[in-house]
């Protein structure tokens, strides 16, 4: 989680690459990140680009980040390089993603279009890595180089968090740490970080500041100046965190109060949430169980933090992993690659591990920090795959070519397992989010407005949130859509999208906000949206509405009966930006919404319930909710529902369908007469269309 490959990136390659000649790049990005691009001379559209990432600092964003340990020999062998500084500083991965694609649209601008994308990084840059290639705006990636990745994400913290609450129950009295604002004492006010502060690594610079630590376990003192109950604390606070290295303890304590505060109170992260939980963790220590305070997190702020920080594992099945990482590392634990092997397929991850007699964090030698490199290259090309033994011949090559070993890749390290490292959390009832969370859900205070949600397979989602506009903008009514990821008992909707047309009536659509959906069992859950200043945020809770035929709660195993024909959303092709949202309730009545636009292009929506009727297509009247506005002003009194008119002979036949629509005399008539439907989802537990 520190700036750069803490053993290679100060260090100049010692061995002679080609000459090459190169153009340079430079500037900011709408985030206000900074970038900088170099490329060779030789280099075309649709050759590789390498985006390099840095790791975790302290220093806000500035010029001319740094490209790479290795970016001499990359330049060379024809690869262009590009980086951001990121717009966050510390536990940047909240917006590292959105500022490499502004990264990458510079690039496309002023360079070209690269034919393929190697992410690279190391520490916080290298699980960085591993998520831009889960992200579709960088494919093609064919290979990922990551150092000394914290790929636990989320749960790396949990070390802090144990670390942070422990300290105040062995060192009460006897150095205590500062308190922030309520209800979090345990995160430093951000004013009271100090400002200096740069690299976590710095023990001198740390205890500067820590000088609570040092009163309470006399880290910074010598031997002969500890009295006896320095060293129990000391040996306490090590041993709870499974550290024995001082100088990764000091390290590590700086994360637990600095690091942790600003990932809890900064407005660019959790804005003052939590997400962190202790509620029956085992320590191991009798003291320590019995007084420290326990906490439960924020939900919304828990699935927050796992949406932005988790890898997922959800690459491309083509594209290859090479993950390094030292054996005594005590900041970022080995027990990370435990979780990477987890994550991803044996065939797509050569993970390997130097074995060191110091502990360092991500301490590799210039020659190991080349040996990964080419070792990924070298699997790109050929599509064999490397073992760790191919990476120490990398390795012992780079050395013959002058780059400073020695070279230490051991295959027979044992990589322990995460949960043996950081204290597990106590499993928790949570549901799992399956098909029979598709429905419409609203919140019973607020009567008129509500979502159809749709669970879709590889864990997707589809939201379309019906409401209203906020007090003093345009139209009457409101709808947003989103594809989310569902991340255990929540969904995370991080990109919701406000459709409107524009002058010409061409439908147009922009970033609204985010919502996030957490769920206590199949019938109840909260939602929350943080939408632009007029919009606002709010926290509500969710109960259903409606669910699927043959998929509601508790419904396990067997298909669908066939006549649930009609749930999913469809559209007619000739009428893009409007369409329907169909759930097929039972065999005799389909819960239908249609979304579109009036004749100012202002949102409108229509709902109602479908039935069947005797020639087996469906119909019913469709009606328009006016009256409320969105938010804290939402008021269901206001609410007056307005018949629109009758859609009828409504049939569903897979994968098409048709409709038609009777305006009510006098009414806008929002949809088109006739209707040629086409169906855009099938959601989870459905079956598909056959061949």
């Amino acid at each position: 989680m520190i700036r750069i490959l803490a053993g290679i990136g100060a260090l100049a390659l010692l061995f002679t690459v080609s000459a090459h000649a190169e153009r340079d790049f430079s500037g900011t990005t709408a985030s206000g990140a900074y970038y900088r691009i170099a490329v060779p001379d030789t280099w075309k559209s649709g050759d590789t680009l390498i985006l390099f990432q840095h790791g975790l600092t302290f220093e806000p964003p500035g010029p001319n980040p740094d490209l790479g340990p290795i970016e001499t020999l990359q330049l060379s062998e024809g690869y262009a390089i590009a980086a951001s500084s990121y717009s966050q500083r510390t536990w940047a991965l909240f917006t590292a993603p959105d500022d490499n694609a502004q990264l990458l649209a510079a690039f496309k601008q002023q360079v070209g279009t690269p034919g393929a994308i190697i992410p690279y990084g190391g520490s916080l840059g290298g699980l960085i890595a591993l998520k831009l290639a889960e992200d579709p705006r960088f494919a093609p990636v064919p290979g990922v180089y990551s150092a000394c990745p914290p790929a636990a994400g989320a749960r790396v913290w949990d070390t802090a968090i144990d670390l942070r609450l422990a300290y105040d129950v062995v060192c009460k009295g006897a150095g205590n740490l500062p308190t922030g604002a309520a209800p979090y004492p345990w995160a430093y006010n951000l004013d009271d970080i100090p400002a200096n502060l740069t690299d976590l690594l710095d023990e001198a610079q740390l205890l500067q500041t820590l000088l609570p630590l040092n009163q309470c376990t006399g880290v910074n003192l010598p031997d002969y100046l500890r009295n006896g109950a320095m060293v129990r604390r000391l040996a306490q606070l090590m041993n709870l965190a499974n550290i024995t290295s001082e100088k990764f303890f000091v390290t590590n304590a700086g994360y637990a109060t600095y690091a942790l505060s600003d990932l809890v109170r900064a407005p660019d992260k959790l804005d003052d949430l939590s997400p962190f939980s202790n509620i029956g963790v085992d320590y191991g220590d009798a003291t320590i169980n019995a007084d420290i305070a326990r906490i439960q997190g924020d939900p919304f702020a828990s699935l927050y933090f796992h949406w932005s920080s988790d890898f997922r594992g959800r690459i491309d099945p083509a594209t290859r992993v090479i993950s390094i990482q030292t054996s005594q590392d005590q900041l970022v634990i080995p027990a990370n690659q435990y979780v990477l092997r987890q994550t991803l397929p044996p065939n797509q991850l050569t993970s390997a591990l130097v074995n060191e007699a110091t502990p360092t964090h991500c301490g590799f030698t210039a020659a190991e920090g080349v040996a990964g490199w080419e070792a990924l290259r070298t699997w790109i090309a050929s599509g064999v795959q490397p073992g760790v033994g191919d990476v120490q011949n990398e390795c012992n090559a780079a050395v013959g070519a002058g780059a400073a070993g020695p070279c230490r890749y051991d295959a027979s390290i044992v990589v322990p397992t995460f949960d043996s490292q950081v204290r597990p959390r106590p499993a928790v009832s949570t549901p799992t989010i399956d098909a029979s969370y598709s429905g419409q859900w609203f919140d019973n205070a607020r009567n008129g407005e509500g979502i159809a949600l749709e669970i879709l397979a590889g864990n997707k989602a589809l939201l379309y949130f019906f409401t209203y506009p906020p007090p003093g903008a345009a139209g009457k009514q409101a709808w947003l859509t989103a594809v989310g990821d569902v991340i255990g008992n929540g969904i995370e909707f991080s990109d919701v999208q406000l459709p409107a047309l524009d002058a010409t009536g061409k439908f147009v659509s922009q970033h609204w906000g985010r919502i996030g959906i957490t769920f206590s069992d199949c019938n109840e859950g909260a939602m929350r949206w943080d939408g632009p200043s007029a919009w606002g945020s709010l926290e509500v809770p969710l109960s259903r509405i409606t669910s699927l035929q043959g998929l509601g709660c508790g419904i396990q195993g067997g298909t669908p009966p066939s006549a649930n024909a009609a749930s999913g959303a469809w559209y007619d092709p000739a009428e893009f930006g409007s369409g329907f949202v169909f759930e097929q309730i039972d065999t005799q009545n389909v819960a239908t919404v249609w979304f579109g636009f009036d004749a100012g292009g202002n949102p409108v929506w229509l709902s109602g319930v479908l039935q069947q009727v005797a020639d087996g297509s469906f119909g019913g009247t469709l009606g328009q909710g006016l009256g409320p506005h969105f938010g804290a002003a939402y008021d269901p009194a206001a609410l007056r529902f307005v018949t629109q008119g009758t859609l009828s002979s409504t049939r569903f036949q897979c994968a098409g369908g048709s409709a038609q629509f009777s305006a009510v005399p006098g009414q806008p008539g929002y949809i088109t007469p006739s209707l040629a439907l086409t169906r855009i989802t099938f959601p989870l537990g459905l079956p598909m269309c056959g061949p």
